[in-house]
């Protein structure tokens, strides 16, 4: 992997993009760095290759099967998908195994899912930490003579979804008596760390501590005699220490294909990682010390860096050091900026978003540059399939 900085002290995005801004159509436009996008494919492919460690990349930071299917010829061995529309789409473009890292909860999203493992090709695994939702999925697929893969979710600091360790034996008990489901592994998503961990070994004992908490639990399952074959882990921030940590199968980033602000600022991805940006026209310069542009939370969101930061942010303005995007309305996105900038009415600048994954989810498709000059158009296939 590249080297990356142990504790990342940058607070804005200095150089600027590998491009020309001009070579977008119009703006505000998300434009994805073809050269570096497949860096980063190869980069993350490279690791888990040399500690013998599937990779399964979460494409809810994409939508695109066109970016699956690169990640896919890298050695991924599967995908990861936030919600059961994600799938449906992916599993239309083709792709053979799919994680459906999320609860099915509710009649319809059962009946969805039979019908899905009925009409694809592909191998689909889902998610739960109940035996209250694992059920009726458990009863539809034995109606259906289906068995269905799925993964327990272990809660190792996040505190959203997840059973805590010690519970987790209990559970794998109640489900291993389900006919209609095969209890295939154990994961967690060890987000905690982006929030809580301030330094590169704080970053590295709290990973390994969650992918131990997660494969010592799936050994105590073992000697029960329910077998395991999966431990994953996952997140972009931390697949780099994943990787070094025994007994886990699988990790799981997704951010890693584009990065943003908070991937720099986390020192999981360097200046010369980023992708994915956002080119916006100056649409006003009302005075020496701000300017606005033609994108806001409409564009760029309005999710906050989750990292430590000195100041409130919605984005780095890329080569421009000082400037910050500090305020955003619907349709307007307001710059801070030294007094002496050099930006005009009518200049494009590339904004680099604290959270790129909710930015390609608000667009119907995207630029892709190869060499500096705009390819073709990649469709955000299953933006807005949140259910």
């Amino acid at each position: 992997m590249t080297d990356l900085v142990e504790d990342a002290q940058q607070t804005e995005i200095d150089s600027s993009p590998p491009f020309d801004l001009g070579v977008v159509d119009d703006t505000p436009e998300v434009a994805v760095d073809l050269g570096r996008l497949q860096a980063n494919i190869a980069r993350a492919a490279s690791a888990a290759e040399a500690h013998g460690i599937g990779l399964r990349p979460h494409v809810k930071t994409h939508k695109m099967p066109q970016i699956a299917a690169l990640q896919m010829r890298a050695g991924a061995v599967g995908i990861q998908v936030a919600k059961l529309g994600e799938a449906e789409v992916f599993a239309a473009a083709g792709v053979p195994d799919i994680f459906i890292g999320y609860p099915l909860v509710g009649p319809r999203k059962v009946a969805r899912l039979i019908y899905l493992l009925e009409h694809s090709d592909a191998t689909i695994s889902i998610a739960t930490d109940s035996i209250e939702a694992a059920r009726p999925i458990a009863a539809a697929a034995v109606a259906a003579g289906l068995r269905v893969p799925l993964l327990i979710e272990i809660d190792t600091g996040l505190r959203r979804l997840g059973v805590q360790p010690h519970q987790a034996l209990n559970l794998a008990r109640d489900l291993a008596e389900l006919d209609g489901i095969e209890l295939a592994g154990l994961f967690t998503h060890e987000g905690h760390v982006y929030t809580h961990a301030r330094s590169f070994e704080e970053k590295r004992a709290m990973t390994r501590a969650a992918c131990a908490a997660v494969a010592d639990t799936a050994e105590a399952i073992r000697a029960e005699g329910i077998p395991l074959a999966t431990v994953s882990v996952g997140s972009s921030g931390t697949f780099r220490f994943a990787v070094e940590c025994e007994n886990v199968t699988e990790i799981r980033p997704g951010t890693y294909v584009f990065n943003d602000f908070t991937q720099v600022l986390q020192g999981a991805a360097t200046q010369a990682d980023l992708a994915a940006f956002v080119v916006a026209t100056v649409v006003g310069r009302p005075e020496a010390t701000r300017a606005v542009i033609d994108a806001g939370s409409k564009v760029l969101t309005s999710d906050r860096l989750i990292v430590s930061h000195p100041e409130t942010t919605f984005g780095s303005v890329a080569g421009y050091p000082g400037a910050a995007v500090t305020r955003l309305s619907e349709e307007h996105g307001l710059l801070e900026l030294p007094p002496d900038t050099d930006m005009q009415v009518g200049d494009r600048v590339a904004i680099i978003p604290n959270h790129i994954c909710p930015v390609i989810n608000l667009t119907d498709s995207v630029s892709i540059i190869a060499d500096g000059v705009f390819s073709e158009r990649w469709s955000v296939a299953a933006r807005g399939r949140v259910q």
